[in-house]
């Protein structure tokens, strides 16, 4: 089914509100769960609303964020989230990293003390649409074993970097280190699909395309063997490490409804007008995209992407059709709805 975007931009609005999140707050979560949904990220769309509100009313995520600087000066920042929504905080860490990249060239935030904060494109792309590059990282609780290990000890850490191009989108790269994001596997659970071969291993370390082997007792398998697996880990130092956070087995699952989660993030924003003119730095990457679309395309390819343009061209088509979502989270949003005393989402 498809939902109106004005529609349901209004109902997730209501339901935070209810659970005392401000208003403005409340519309910057919303619009990073829709962006997820519109660009077909449905892992990390509304999906996830109604874990992050059961969150909130037990206290985990905190209603209101009280972001507080423990470091700063002017090219850096050492922000502590206080158990904010990751939204939230996310949003407001990017938009200080954009202002002392303006001022000073590159801005460095570290964050700790977050929670969960959607797709990590989002926030680079907030750089990337002022003529900057944003470099994004997050931890998240652990989901992979060490290479050869059979203990979940590091996160599928998501990264993103977004450039601007000038002409059209940004290109951007939004990738968790695993071969699939978790919330891929909750989706194909609530899909009842099973899972391509290569996504993850049960609980003794086989293969398997059964999503539940994955989320009961099961791992996620890193992207590209080891070497998914050492990005993970330094993607791990930069967030929860560096900000003096949590790391690894600290982080809780967020589906642990009796812990606080402290995620950690990593935002960097280079002012690119600061090192070459936007003029040049523009026709440099022109010339780089016409390099790879007019490549030799290997037989039956029909068209070559770049990084993030499928996402833009859903993003585009589901704003004229409305939010893709399939009935069983239309459901459990509805039933949310009906607990919290908010008028239903309608088609």
């Amino acid at each position: 089914m498809n939902i109106n975007i004005d529609k349901i931009r209004q109902f997730s609005n209501r339901l935070l509100m209810q659970v005392d999140v401000p208003q403005d707050e409340a519309e910057i979560i919303t619009e990073v769960l829709l962006e997820a949904d519109l660009r077909e990220i449905h892992s990390h769309g509304f999906l996830r609303l109604p874990i992050y509100v059961e969150r909130i009313q037990k206290g985990l995520i905190t209603n209101k964020v009280n972001l507080n600087a423990e470091q700063e000066n002017p090219v850096l920042a050492l922000l502590d989230g206080n158990y904010g929504a990751g939204q939230v905080v996310a949003h407001k860490a990017m938009e200080i990293s954009i202002e002392k990249a303006e001022e000073s060239g590159i801005g460095l935030v570290a964050v700790k003390n977050s929670n969960h904060f959607g797709i990590t494109a989002y926030y680079s792309l907030m750089a990337a649409k002022q003529d900057k590059i944003g470099i994004v990282i997050s931890n998240v609780a652990p989901l992979m074993p060490a290479i050869g290990g059979a203990e979940k000890v590091i996160g599928n850490n998501p990264i993103s970097i977004a450039a601007p191009a000038g002409e059209g989108d940004p290109i951007v790269l939004d990738m968790a280190l695993s071969n699939t994001a978790f919330g891929k596997i909750l989706f194909a659970k609530e899909k009842n699909q099973p899972i391509p071969e290569g996504w993850g291993v049960d609980a003794k370390g086989v293969p398997t395309t059964n999503p539940d082997d994955v989320i009961n007792g099961g791992f996620l398998s890193p992207v590209g063997g080891p070497k998914g697996f050492g990005l993970a880990l330094m993607a791990e130092i930069l967030t929860g490490v560096l900000s003096g956070g949590h790391f690894s087995k600290m982080i809780p699952s967020m589906y642990d409804v009796k812990q606080k989660q402290s995620i950690s993030h990593f935002m960097l924003t280079i002012d690119i007008k600061q090192l070459i003119p936007l003029e040049i730095y523009y026709s440099s990457v022109k010339q780089l995209v016409s390099y790879i679309r007019d490549s030799k395309k290997a037989e039956g390819t029909d068209r070559i992407y770049l990084p993030g343009e499928i996402e833009f061209l859903k993003e585009k088509r589901n704003k004229e059709s409305g939010v893709p979502m399939e009935e069983k989270t239309f459901s459990s949003l509805n039933e949310l709805a009906r607990t919290l005393g908010v008028d239903e989402l309608t088609v």
